[in-house]
């Protein structure tokens, strides 16, 4: 009886420790989650502000700009409101290289970035 009572404890305490990692895992990507929100918030300002002086200086519209907008959202086949990346090829060997900006895996080659937001997505 003993025996079991004490088996029974450990995993008490193994599914208690358990627990708690769970708990600082949660705690920190809610920590993060929080963070990226921030950033986000920040982001929309700066572009809200960007716009706004944009406007002023430039006499550009804001149906000029959905238009934009709904250009590169068409320009990656699937109208969605979101930039989906496209495939883009080695310039050394021409083959499809990884979606997250890493060296050709064929070649080894870097990526070519030529626009200021290839390395952004």
């Amino acid at each position: 009886m003993l025996f079991k009572n004490l088996r029974q404890d450990i995993r008490i305490a193994d599914a208690s420790l358990e627990a708690s990692g769970a708990q600082r895992s949660a705690e920190k990507a809610h920590g993060r989650l929080e963070r990226l929100d921030d950033r986000l918030s920040h982001l929309a300002m700066l572009t809200e502000a960007m716009w706004s002086l944009l406007k002023s200086k430039t006499g550009w519209t804001d149906e000029m700009l959905m238009h934009e907008l709904h250009q590169i959202d068409v320009a990656d086949g699937t109208i969605d409101q979101r930039r989906t990346p496209r495939a883009i090829k080695c310039h050394a060997c021409n083959r499809n290289l990884p979606a997250d900006g890493r060296d050709c895996i064929y070649c080894g080659e870097p990526p070519v970035m030529n626009s200021p937001f290839s390395k952004a997505w």
